[in-house]
């Protein structure tokens, strides 16, 4: 969603034209069907939408264009593979109502995959969900990255209470004041010993409800990382 609102963008398989067939995807030599993505932009009108249409073949040059984050003015940030099966992030600026050549972030390279920018409308910074360093197999831990006199610096690890080396973190998102992340996660509570018969309870009542194993939605206050004063707090979200 741009800042304002007036308009979205998304990634869809959609076909390119009426009646052609659903975009496949094409990445790290192999071919996904139906599960190509290019980026499409639709105005808001009212209460209402309009038409979607798709971005320009400077943005979607491939059939792994995914993940859109708009800043305030208008630039685009996404995630495209490389020709592995690794993705990277990429910004395009937006000048004069024409999106230029989008160029990769200095920080996001080949080794390793970057996924899901979620970026602050006024590019101070970026969080992104990543398997590098210290991540463990194919795992994504978040991770951010401050922007400075239009120069993006090193990504750091949002904490081992945050995200987990060894848990899947991904799909980020930000609050309407950008200050909250909310974001998906496989994360376990561990379990505490020795346990009381009630703690006991307690624990199987959460294991019933939410703490399964499966990617359930948390949040954490970003405030620390973005204006350091105090100790960052993460918690499921509802919990």
């Amino acid at each position: 969603m741009a800042p304002d609102g007036s308009f979205l963008v998304f990634a869809s398989s959609r076909p390119l034209a009426e009646g052609g067939a659903v975009l496949d995807g094409s990445w790290g030599g192999q071919t996904y069907q139906g599960r190509g993505g290019n980026l499409w932009r639709v105005q808001r009108r009212g209460i209402g939408w309009g038409e979607p249409t798709r971005l320009p073949d400077i943005i979607n040059r491939s059939t792994a264009i995914f993940a859109p984050a708009i800043v305030n003015d208008q630039s685009l940030y996404f995630m495209e593979a490389t020709m592995t099966t690794k993705f990277r992030i990429y910004r395009s600026q937006y000048r004069n109502g024409v999106y230029q050549e989008p160029e990769p972030l200095p920080f996001s390279g080949v080794a390793w995959s970057d996924v899901d920018p979620v970026v602050a409308p006024d590019e101070s910074f970026m969080v992104f969900p990543s398997t590098r360093p210290p991540v463990v197999g194919n795992n994504h831990a978040l991770f951010i990255v401050l922007r400075e006199d239009r120069h993006w610096g090193e990504p750091r690890l949002l904490e081992s209470d945050i995200s987990g080396a060894s848990s899947d973190e991904i799909e980020a998102r930000l609050s309407p004041d950008h200050r909250t992340l909310y974001f998906s996660s496989d994360r376990r509570t561990p379990l505490a010993f020795p346990r009381t018969r009630e703690t006991a309870r307690r624990d199987d009542r959460r294991i019933q409800e939410w703490d399964n194993g499966l990617l359930n939605i948390w949040q954490v206050d970003l405030s620390p990382w973005i204006a350091p004063k105090r100790s960052p707090r993460v918690g499921q979200v509802g919990r």
